[in-house]
């Protein structure tokens, strides 16, 4: 599957908060990101 590039602008305490739950998890940001979206995107259907 391709992949594209994005910017984006989010508050630095989500951010930080984010970091830290995909490190002690063992997942990358772009992936938990993914993730987050799709599942976001299912449950407005």
């Amino acid at each position: 599957m391709q992949k594209i590039t994005k910017s984006f602008r989010v508050e630095p305490k989500l951010w930080t908060e984010v970091k830290v739950y995909c490190a002690g998890q063992n997942l990358d940001l772009s992936s938990f990101l993914e993730d987050a979206l799709k599942e976001k995107l299912k449950k407005a259907k």
